[in-house]
């Protein structure tokens, strides 16, 4: 009986065990992963839009180039609105590299394909910067701009779900 009532509870205690959100990053952190993050879906937007087969893929390439320069630019605002000195530009993590050349070597619904996956990815990375340094980060500014910026992943988020 002692091991059925234990089992029961830790039945109801695992699904919550490791569900705890990380901490977010440092506010410096924090700008140079979101600037990672809005460079990836520039770059990667703008080969789209000439590479995609797609006409839907290609004009959700074209959002996605101008929502995320637009996040950057709230970013770099609140960095700057903080007092903070400006941050180095942003460049690409080894993973959105290889990703970005996997996109290259691609064409017609191949490329579209991919482009999909990889966008539902960055997204829901994104999603998780976003919401958890708007959640609890070091930086009053940054939290705002980063609430402000996750209705719009989430958005993004949406869109591509409709398109998978």
């Amino acid at each position: 009986m002692r091991l059925l009532i234990l089992g029961g509870a830790l039945a109801i205690a695992l699904p919550t065990i490791g569900l705890a959100q990380p901490a977010p990053p440092p506010a410096a952190d924090y700008v140079a992963m979101a600037g990672q993050s809005d460079l990836f879906e520039i770059k990667s937007g703008q080969l789209a839009e000439t590479k995609a087969a797609n006409p839907a893929i290609k004009k959700f390439a074209q959002q996605m180039v101008d929502d995320h320069t637009k996040t950057t630019k709230m970013v770099m605002a609140a960095l700057k609105a903080s007092g903070m000195q400006d941050a180095p530009p942003a460049s690409l993590s080894a993973d959105q590299q290889t990703m970005l050349a996997e996109l290259k070597s691609e064409s017609g619904e191949a490329f579209d394909k991919t482009y999909i996956a990889q966008q539902l990815k960055a997204h829901q990375d994104a999603l998780a910067l976003q919401s958890g340094y708007a959640d609890g980060g070091d930086d009053p500014k940054l939290k705002a701009a980063a609430g402000k910026i996750v209705p719009v992943v989430k958005m993004h988020l949406a869109m591509l779900q409709g398109m998978s």
